[in-house]
């Protein structure tokens, strides 16, 4: 327990004392009480008289008393007492990244499947989802975050970037940085760095899914071949959703992608747009969610206590005394 404001308190018990000094240092203003009585001193020194002048006295210093210890308390109130609270909550969300491929041979889809990730983003709750792009090389488009209307937000820039309809005040290359490698399409390697930006791979208890589309064709030396990156994401316990806008049936790269995809234990799509978004999401929202222990947020609060009905206990007996003492 402290004070949030400590200064205020000997303020307002310096100002309540300097009143009352104040008050009783002022002169009585005389009152017309009647006429002059001869011989009073008699009747004061009457027993009964010395009496009721004790209890009068007795009844002032009473309200004086509870009046100074009113102001205290008050001050004590107005100082706010508070305590620290730690409100400590806990989660259970999933970490999805977005792996796409903008090599040549995908840019004619690649709008159309940003808005595919737009309504997957916008079909999920409390989820953490950041976005990968490759081609020769990696960029993260934007880290794991929750903040939807900034998903959203980038997004739709990659969008008007592809579909060329950019405003006149955004300056943006979508594919820088794509290219520093030796090859095009190099979609071992793109999800391999996806199943990498997963932090803290061994010590996170969240799920973690890559929604990954590629046509899988591969031109040049990779790193990773497919069959490594997805046994990269297996053994980080990476699910993979595969989605394929050139599914040709039964041609190889369409059946690597298959297999790989499943074996991780996630599921390979072809684009459509009926099924597609459905299926991944609630493949996504069936995996159980991990519990997670966000930091405590640490919180100020005002703990008055029974200070405020002290002031009104207080209060009502210095009204109480001041009218029995006839003031």
């Amino acid at each position: 327990m402290s004070l949030l404001w400590p200064w205020l308190l000997p303020i307002v018990v310096v100002a309540g004392l300097a009143l009352a000094i104040v008050g009783l240092l002022l002169p009585k203003r005389r009152r017309d009480r009647g006429l002059p009585v001869a011989h009073v001193d008699r009747m004061t020194a009457l027993p009964a008289f010395r009496g009721a002048l004790a209890r009068y006295r007795l009844w002032i210093g009473a309200a004086l008393v509870a009046a100074l210890a009113g102001v205290a308390v008050a001050g004590a109130v107005a100082a706010r007492p508070s305590g620290v609270h730690a409100n400590q909550e806990d989660d259970y969300k999933r970490d999805i990244v977005l792996c796409l491929d903008v090599s040549g041979s995908m840019v004619d889809v690649d709008a159309e499947i940003l808005g595919v990730y737009q309504d997957i983003a916008a079909s999920l709750d409390g989820e953490r989802i950041g976005m990968r792009i490759f081609d020769a090389s990696s960029v993260m488009a934007f880290p794991l975050t929750s903040d939807y209307d900034y998903i959203q937000e980038q997004l739709g820039r990659y969008v008007r970037a592809l579909t060329g309809t950019l405003g006149p005040d955004e300056q943006f290359n979508y594919l820088a940085g794509t290219a520093s490698g030796l090859g095009a399409s190099l979609v071992g390697d793109g999800l391999a760095s996806c199943v990498l930006d997963f932090a803290d791979l061994e010590a996170s208890e969240r799920p973690r899914s890559i929604i990954l589309a590629t046509d899988n064709v591969v031109n040049g030396q990779q790193i990773f071949t497919l069959p490594q990156a997805g046994q990269l994401a297996v053994d980080n316990e990476v699910r993979v959703y595969a989605i394929n806008p050139f599914d040709w049936g039964r041609d190889m790269a369409s059946q690597e992608l298959r297999e790989i995809a499943e074996g991780t234990g996630g599921a390979y799509f072809s684009l459509d747009f009926a099924q597609t978004v459905p299926q991944i999401v609630d493949r996504v929202n069936a995996i159980e969610a991990g519990y997670i222990e966000t930091p405590p947020q640490i919180q100020v609060v005002d703990r008055p206590g029974a200070l405020p009905l002290v002031v009104l206990l207080l209060v009502a007996g210095v009204v109480a005394m001041a009218w029995r003492a006839r003031l």
